[in-house]
């Protein structure tokens, strides 16, 4: 919803009532379903938003400190049945270092799955440096991977990888589109990406590293 005259937002409002409820379980439980609500609604607006304003290194921090905040325990110790595979897409020109409209989808999706208690594993889950080797982990004693279906993901050989991995260990795999291609000249609108097939990607994939070791 809009900010009052105030500038607070419905979600700050929910936020402090749910501040002075704090030990009271009942309200506590209902002005936590409320809030959840604000927040995914909040979340929708701030992806259309970054669409032309960008992914900034703060939000993507922000992001990071959320995912790993819902492990909750030692990450070696955290084993998912749901892995999730996306692109970060970062635009040279809009977003931060390491932030992109990818990530944003992922948020929701993982905030989707929170409040329907299902745990899930990214790459963000854990800090740089130690996100590869640990996703891959994670992956193959997964029972699930979503993909974040975007253009960047069908450019991506990290996201290409984790396919071929998923495959490897029989997980079963949920494809969301969450964005278009850009639209050919003289059509309206942009066709889902990958729409010419896995062997086409194959395909390309190749040939894009072929064309990047030359």
């Amino acid at each position: 919803g809009f900010p009052d005259a105030a500038g607070h937002a419905p979600l700050d409002h929910a936020q402090s009532m749910l501040e002075r409820h704090r030990g009271n379980a009942e309200q506590e439980a209902k002005l936590n379903a409320v809030v959840d609500t604000l927040m995914q609604a909040d979340l929708l607006k701030q992806i259309e938003r970054q669409a032309t304003e960008g992914v900034t290194i703060a939000k993507g921090q922000e992001v990071r400190n959320y995912f790993q905040s819902q492990i909750g325990g030692s990450v070696q110790e955290y084993w998912p049945e749901v892995i999730i595979s996306y692109a970060t897409g970062t635009r040279d020109d809009l977003d931060g270092e390491g932030c992109g409209p990818g990530m944003m989808y992922c948020h929701l999706v993982v905030r989707h799955l929170t409040r329907a208690g299902i745990p899930c594993f990214t790459g963000l889950h854990v800090e740089g440096g130690y996100n590869w080797h640990l996703y891959f982990e994670k992956l193959r004693r997964a029972k699930i991977m979503i993909v974040i279906m975007s253009p960047a993901f069908f450019k991506s050989g990290p996201c290409f990888s984790e396919q071929l991995e998923a495959r490897k260990n029989g997980l079963q795999v949920i494809p969301l589109l969450f964005e278009l291609n850009p639209p050919e000249p003289g059509h309206e609108h942009g066709s889902a990406p990958g729409s010419d097939g896995a062997l086409t990607w194959v395909s390309k994939y190749k040939q894009r590293q072929s064309e990047a070791s030359t």
